[in-house]
């Protein structure tokens, strides 16, 4: 697990961010480049990365998400297309899952898995999801006890069982489960929102009032495909979840409202390709930017695109990362354009 300075620069530039500045332990990353859960390495859990790909480097990186118990996942095919790669290279950017949130459980996370992050060397955050409030709480209390991360993210695009929606599309049951996850830990929390709500800001302040320190924005859109030869859905669950560029201005158009309507730390999700594809975030207000379907594309994403955010910011004359996303914040009517 990394310890981060903040005052770690890059080149003259300026680019370390706060996710949980009111809270004790705060989250410092030393860039806002970080790894999006579920798309780390091959399997979510890093398989693939060489030792050449240095997770210190990055501000931070999410495993895929556990849940309470086991999970086989859907069943396949899971992705579409089968390879990001081959998609990318013929110029199809839009692309499919229903992984089913495939993992072994907390409890196995816990004892086999989380411990041997701290060989990375690099600021870890835990991502774990339920489908009810009960569970969030148990969960964060025994991710209370172990190690190997310094902040947690929640998931709220699974199903409350006890009423048949999704935790993350109303204000009341988004509020019950962070309120569940704050009442058993004091690690920075970080709430992860769905994009097909009504009003986004209404459940990102819910999130916000019962403990969240900052907001991912956002999860995958629900969609689906069809294959004109055999007639059938691409996926085996039939739906799944759109990411890619397609993600990336309804993402952009989220992390805009919410950082019109609040002051928190922020980290937009979504699409991002490139270095000037996160300095679209940063302009729409957002602290941090997650990598998604990139890492499927070619697991070096991540570092490429720090370069290239290196030099947008190099190029357009900006030299403090933070001071960017507060003079985008303090606009209302225009982005910022300096």
């Amino acid at each position: 697990m990394r310890e981060t300075n903040r005052s770690e620069s890059v080149q003259g530039l300026d680019l370390a961010v706060d996710l949980a500045p009111n809270n004790p332990h705060h989250l410092w990353l030393s860039n806002p480049v970080m790894i999006a859960s579920g798309t780390f390495g091959y399997d979510g859990y890093g398989r693939g990365i060489t030792e050449d790909m240095d997770l210190g480097e990055l501000g931070a990186v999410v495993p895929k998400t556990f849940t309470r118990l086991p999970r086989e996942g859907n069943p396949e095919p899971q992705w579409f297309p089968k390879s990001y790669r081959e998609a990318w290279d013929t110029g199809d950017h839009l692309f499919l899952n229903a992984i089913g949130l495939t993992n072994p459980g907390i409890e196995a996370a816990m004892r086999d898995v989380t411990p041997g992050w701290d060989q990375w060397n690099a600021t870890c955050i835990l991502s774990f999801s339920s489908d009810t409030v009960a569970q969030f709480g148990e969960m964060a209390a025994m991710a209370a006890q172990g190690t190997g991360y310094r902040a947690i993210e929640l998931n709220l695009s699974c199903p409350n069982v006890e009423d048949g929606s999704l935790f993350g599309h109303s204000p009341a049951s988004t509020a019950q489960a962070v309120a569940a996850v704050r009442a058993n830990t004091d690690l920075p929390v970080l709430a992860k929102l769905a994009p097909n709500v009504p009003n986004i800001v209404e459940i990102a302040r819910a999130a916000i009032d019962s403990g969240a320190d900052a907001l991912t924005i956002c999860n995958t859109v629900p969609a689906m495909r069809i294959d004109t030869q055999t007639r059938q859905p691409v996926l085996g669950n039939i739906t799944g979840g759109l990411s890619g560029e397609g993600l990336r201005p309804i993402s952009l158009n989220l992390v805009y409202q919410v950082s019109d309507a609040l002051d928190v730390p922020i980290i937009g999700v979504g699409g991002i390709f490139s270095g000037e594809h996160a300095a679209e975030y940063i302009l729409a207000g957002a602290s941090a930017v997650q990598i998604g379907s990139a890492n499927l594309v070619g697991l070096s994403a991540p570092w490429r695109i720090l370069a290239e955010l290196q030099d947008w910011m190099k190029h357009s004359g900006v030299t403090n990362l933070r001071g960017l996303t507060q003079r985008a914040r303090r606009r209302r009517s225009h982005l910022v354009n300096n």
